[in-house]
């Protein structure tokens, strides 16, 4: 028994339809299969050539009716029959596997250097966990902050008083001054009297 079946929609291409079926038809065994993509007027068109018994033929309709790939979008399905030749399915699935392969390597080269990066990035890390390793002292110095902020309240308080503060260091200047200059007068006249009755 051949089919045509042709799948059509706004996003049929581009979303794994064709490997998605070629497994199928690996899994049922069909003699001949064909897959390709196609289109009928805006709408993109996927389609398969199935040859094989009726029952296989007729599980792998289902299974398309049924199933599709996640990022597919479709509005019909519909099957007919077909009297050329069909691939066997070594023979197409080939091809389709290298088709894939094509599509795969930029992604793969593009994850590969996305993984650079992230491996880059991650050299990092023993430099981070040093930098952590601090966290329980800066923890335990902001625990004084509170005790800081008791002691700093007077400062205001302070300020409000400085000029009688500074009065009062003036005298004691003053003060200091006064007795340095009396002592050096004392001991300017003991020196004299030291001196007019002869004592060394």
């Amino acid at each position: 028994m051949k089919l045509k079946i042709t799948i059509t929609g706004p996003k049929v291409h581009d979303v794994g339809y064709r490997p998605w079926l070629t497994e199928k038809a690996v899994d049922l065994a069909l003699r001949g299969f064909e897959v390709y993509n196609d289109a009928e007027g805006d709408l993109q068109s996927v389609v398969a050539l199935v040859d094989s018994d009726k029952r296989r033929a007729t599980q792998f309709f289902e299974f398309a009716k049924a199933e599709l790939p996640p990022l597919a979008r479709i509005d019909d399905i519909r099957s007919e029959p077909y009297d050329e030749e069909i691939q066997p399915l070594w023979q197409s699935a080939t091809p389709g596997t290298f088709v894939q392969i094509n599509k795969a390597v930029p992604i793969l080269q593009e994850m590969r250097e996305d993984l650079r990066e992230v491996k880059t990035n991650t050299n990092l890390i023993p430099e981070i966990a040093e930098n952590t390793r601090l966290i329980p002292e800066i923890a335990e110095n902001t625990r004084l902050i509170p005790e800081i902020a008791e002691n700093t309240r007077p400062i205001p308080e302070i300020a409000e008083k400085q000029d009688v503060i500074i009065d009062e260091i003036r005298g004691l200047h003053r003060e200091m001054t006064f007795d340095a200059g009396w002592r050096a007068r004392i001991e300017s006249d003991i020196q004299a009297i030291k001196a007019k009755i002869g004592i060394r």
